[in-house]
């Protein structure tokens, strides 16, 4: 009986430390988590794909939060507008796009 309940204590505690190892931290980022978890878990593909969905509830953080303005979206817009054959109208483009922050 003793021996039972020993078992049972010994892999509900593995059990409670897997899913606090599968949580990462909030402030985490999904590349540190996968980092992290590829070095405990190991580089094979089936430790990747466990770290993949391990990591996968990290959240990621909006890039374009702000006033700031899309700089890509601009770019694709301004490349839109320019004809085929014309290059200096493509590089004037590609030029705001360098220089947009």
């Amino acid at each position: 009986m003793a021996r039972r309940f020993y078992l049972v204590s010994l892999v509900s505690a593995l059990l409670m430390s897997a899913f606090v190892l599968a949580t990462p931290a909030p402030a985490q980022t999904v590349m540190q988590c996968m980092a992290e978890c590829v070095k405990s878990e190991g580089n094979d593909a089936a430790a990747k794909s466990t770290c993949k969905s391990r990591c996968a509830n990290v959240a990621i953080p909006q890039l374009n939060s702000g006033n700031q303005p899309d700089c890509m979206t601009t770019y694709k817009a301004c490349n839109r507008s320019c004809a085929k054959a014309d290059k200096s109208c493509q590089r004037a483009c590609k030029g705001s796009l360098m220089s947009c922050k």
